[in-house]
C-alpha cells in the first residue's frame, strides 16, 4: 500500500507510512475538518445514515467533503514538487 501523503511504500494495512511529517499532516488534515465541519452536517447523520437530515444538514455535509478533498488536492499538489 501507498502512504497518501508521499506516495512513498507504507506498512501493510496502514494508509500513511512511518515519517513523522506524512503522519502529522494527515492529524492537521483532520484537525481542520473537525475545526471547520464539527458535526458532519448535524448530529443525526451518523445516527440514522442521513434519513432524518434537513437539506441544510446534507448541504453541510457535501461541503465537508468538498473541503476535505480540496485539502488532500493540496497536499498531493505540494508533495508531487
Amino acid at each position: 500500500m501507498k502512504c497518501e501523503i508521499c506516495k512513498k511504500e507504507a506498512v501493510k494495512n496502514k494508509v500513511i507510512c512511518s515519517n513523522p511529517r506524512c503522519a502529522g499532516v494527515r492529524i492537521k488534515i483532520f484537525e481542520l475538518i473537525s475545526k471547520y465541519f464539527p458535526t458532519n452536517g448535524c448530529d443525526n447523520c451518523w445516527g440514522d445514515l442521513g434519513g432524518k437530515c434537513s437539506d441544510q444538514c446534507n448541504k453541510e455535509f457535501r461541503e465537508m467533503g468538498k473541503f476535505a478533498k480540496d485539502l488532500w488536492d493540496f497536499v498531493h499538489f505540494i508533495y508531487e514538487k
